[in-house]
């Protein structure tokens, strides 16, 4: 059992584990800051009008912020609540800061988990390999896997593969490189998605727009739909799902279901490659009209990073923009149930990807203003433990 006391409000969690006193002290260090935020909120109202009675504009307990609460009347009937889940979720979260050997530049690839390692690519075409959960450099298997030198890697079909020099190479169970004869769509950007069916990518124009592309393995077509942006792709029930989220303005999180890709709109690979990616223009997505997806729910001023699974739970890493904190939250209705304040403090992700591996969620994230389209940061959550680990240094 724990309680948690501040100010009005009043925070019951029904739980007695290990880790309970640091999760309490980090909901108290969370609460704060919202209460801190509501002063500030009321004092702005005290300002422009001081015969309005303040009280009035207080969050009623359990709730801690509503949208909406800004002076415009855009988006009121998107509103939601945030409130502390009686159900907390207790994790181990440490931040690590990983070195670039070759160099202060960022990985020209997103990571991605093989045989329990973390594999980056850098800008000389080599790998750096560290493994899962302690983050030591695996340098024996640096040496096995740095034989070429390559621009871009992915996981496909369970398989490492890189692409060099126009050629697309896979590591075998001998550890080299041989050359990957399958059909793929991608050459320079990071794979969303894939199952035995499809493999799935997206574009993103930033306030222009986004689109997701399902790519058949067997029939090697592609079909699209508009996600703005797209972070998470899942499937579910026998229907896929895709997660998209923009920070501009007041920010907006949508989240879409598709039953068939097949039934979308189709699109050749010379067609998106053509379209000029990053030049403000109209996102390809905003052509569909397949009627082939439906709308599950549209919040605005909020961020739906990513989503996964845990425990047979439905997680979001939430940032809460005009808060600025991130943290771990489910949603019930429309109200947002914090299960975890994470680090208590705003983590920049933009062009998040969250991938499901059989030992563990990786969920990458470039900071624009940065390293651009390259990641800068990135989560592993491992059984219970979340570990960031930034690149070269600390990046909130």
């Amino acid at each position: 059992m724990c309680l948690i006391f501040i100010g009005y409000y009043s925070i019951i969690c029904g739980q007695s584990l290990s880790g309970q006193k640091e999760l309490n002290e980090a909901f108290n260090v969370l609460i704060k800051h919202f209460k801190d935020e509501e002063d500030q909120r009321l004092d702005f109202f005290r300002k422009i009008n001081s015969t309005v009675d303040s009280t009035d504009y207080l969050f009623k307990p359990p709730v801690l912020w509503k949208s909406g609460t800004n002076l415009s009347n855009v988006n009121k009937e998107n509103t939601f609540t945030v409130e502390i889940s009686d159900d907390p979720i207790i994790f181990k979260v440490k931040e690590i800061v990983l070195e670039n050997p070759y160099g202060n530049d960022f990985p020209v690839s997103y990571s991605v988990i093989y045989k329990d390692r973390l594999i980056s690519l850098f800008e000389q075409g080599h790998f750096v390999c560290h493994s899962i959960p302690s983050m030591q450099r695996d340098l024996s298997f640096e040496e096995k896997i740095n034989t070429k030198e390559f621009q871009y890697h992915w996981i496909i079909n369970n398989k490492l593969v890189g692409f060099s020099e126009g050629q697309y190479y896979y590591l075998d169970s001998n550890d080299k490189w041989l050359k990957y004869k399958e059909e793929f769509p991608l050459i320079d950007q990071p794979k969303l998605f894939e199952d035995d069916s499809y493999i799935a990518f997206c574009d993103c124009e930033g306030e222009w727009g986004g689109t997701v592309y399902f790519y058949n393995k067997a029939t090697q077509r592609i079909f699209f739909t508009e996600a703005t942006c797209a972070t998470t792709v899942y499937k579910k029930e026998g229907k896929y799902y895709i997660l998209s989220e923009l920070a501009h303005i007041m920010g907006r999180s949508a989240l879409k279901e598709i039953a068939n890709p097949d039934q979308l709109t189709p699109i050749s690979l010379d067609e998106i490659r053509k379209h000029p990616r990053g030049k403000e223009v109209n996102a390809i997505g905003y052509s569909d009209k397949s009627n082939a997806s439906r709308n599950v729910f549209n919040l605005y001023e909020i961020g739906l990073v990513s989503t996964f699974n845990y425990e047979g739970r439905t997680i979001y890493l939430t940032d809460l923009y005009r808060l600025d904190r991130m943290f771990l939250a489910e949603i019930d209705n429309n109200t947002v149930k914090i299960v975890n304040p994470l680090f208590n403090s705003s983590i920049v992700a933009h062009y998040p990807v969250t991938t499901l591996y059989p030992n563990g969620i990786l969920i990458n994230m470039a900071y624009y203003r940065i390293g651009r389209y390259r990641e800068v940061t990135c989560m592993i959550i491992k059984d219970d433990q979340i570990i960031k680990l930034n690149w070269n240094k600390q990046y909130q």
